[in-house]
């Protein structure tokens, strides 16, 4: 059985004192939620169960207003003629309605999907997880108050898979098969871990050995599964590997200047494209929104070595308070949220994109709902455990 750790416990202690603007929704945490509205009648059976709720800005919002962002009709249809999204027979994914499940999402964002592999992709991460936490170089790197990489994998461990990393890839890239859902739940486990090693005070060095471990062979096998297909169609497999090694040795600056020299920093592997970079820069904002709370504690504590966040950004260059910061990323999210619908409406009214390319950018656009709505359903930032009613 999933366990909270003390850390966790303290965090969600402090959060619920110190900071109302991370307090999770008590109305829908005693509920208010409709779960069953979240999917199709005859889709249960596929769908990852949602355990968790954070709302990162349960204060009024209504100043600031969503304006619906999708693809044109004539583009969204032609892809659903297209898109057979099947793995022997079955649905690749399924839709899901967070906004009539009254799960708490600040977007305008309008679609949102869920892998039906979640299984698959959150036990390929717990692999990983397990082979990190009992890898000998592994124990060797120490990152914040004494822990090494080994211990922190150790932690994660401790939650659902679904509960922790695993989401974001069930809900960031919805369409993938059996075999790249796998791959890509491995990825974001290395991703998240690489991140909290960057945010952390790292002692000693990287360890030079180049012997042979069951970790080096997980990550080997995954190296040839993106490879593998590339063989099968295209080349993001490649630029997955390439995009993963630029990641890791993408190290922040000592500090910030202003928000879009932040935001440059972040996009760094995004593609200088203008529709991408605002895709980019919209699934910066929104997950920064979520993660603040969470990330200034840690920081607060000395946990954290830096501050690598919008929110933070914006208070310390235009000397706003928590709650002002916060409200500003979420304009700046709903303005990106904007430039992202006119790009769109450009390239239709353009004629310049061909079908394949639509596809590219659906789940582009797929890849943006999907981090803003895991972020809402995980305990990582705050979020606390659903009270389950019958009709959710």
């Amino acid at each position: 059985m999933a366990t909270t750790t003390t850390e966790e416990q303290d965090f969600k202690r402090s959060i619920g004192v110190t900071d109302y603007m991370a307090q999770t929704s008590r109305k829908a945490q005693m509920g208010d939620l409709e779960l069953h509205r979240l999917i199709d009648y005859d889709e249960t059976d596929l769908l990852c169960p949602i355990n968790y709720m954070y709302n990162c800005l349960p204060s009024s919002t209504l100043w600031l207003n969503p304006q619906p962002v999708s693809l044109p009709t004539s583009i969204a249809s032609a892809l659903r003629r297209r898109c057979t999204e099947t793995t022997q027979g079955s649905p690749n994914s399924i839709r899901l309605r967070p906004f009539e499940a009254g799960l708490p999402i600040h977007t305008g964002l309008t679609q949102f999907r869920q892998s039906t592999h979640w299984k698959t992709s959150a036990r390929a991460g717990e692999i990983l997880l397990q082979l990190c936490a009992r890898d000998p170089l592994c124990a060797e790197v120490t990152v914040g108050k004494g822990q090494s990489l080994a211990s922190q994998a150790l932690k994660q461990l401790t939650v659902s898979p679904v509960d922790t990393y695993g989401r974001f890839a069930i809900y960031m890239s919805p369409r993938a098969d059996q075999a790249r859902a796998r791959l890509l739940g491995q990825s974001v486990v290395l991703i998240f871990l690489f991140d909290d090693l960057f945010v952390a005070p790292l002692a000693g060095t990287l360890p030079a050995t180049t012997a042979h471990t069951p970790l080096q062979a997980e990550t080997t096998q995954l190296r040839e599964g993106f490879l593998r297909c590339d063989e099968e169609e295209g080349n993001g497999g490649r630029e997955v590997l390439q995009h993963l090694i630029e990641f890791c040795h993408h190290f922040p600056p000592s500090a910030f200047t202003s928000v879009r020299d932040y935001l440059d920093y972040r996009d760094g592997d995004i593609a200088n494209r203008t529709l991408l970079r605002h895709l980019g820069d919209h699934i910066s904002i929104a997950n920064d929104i979520a993660s603040y709370v969470k990330e200034k504690w840690s920081y607060d504590k000395g946990d954290a070595a830096a501050m690598i966040n919008v929110v933070h950004v914006i208070a310390q260059t235009e000397g706003l308070g928590d709650e002002q910061a916060k409200f500003m990323a979420y304009a700046w999210q709903l303005w990106t949220e904007n430039q992202i619908s006119e790009e769109i409406q450009r390239l239709h009214d353009g004629g310049t994109l061909d079908l394949e390319e639509w596809a590219f950018v659906d789940a582009c656009m797929l890849a943006a709902s999907g981090s803003l709505l895991t972020s809402a359903v995980l305990p990582r930032y705050g979020g606390e455990k659903i009270q389950r009613t019958e009709a959710a």
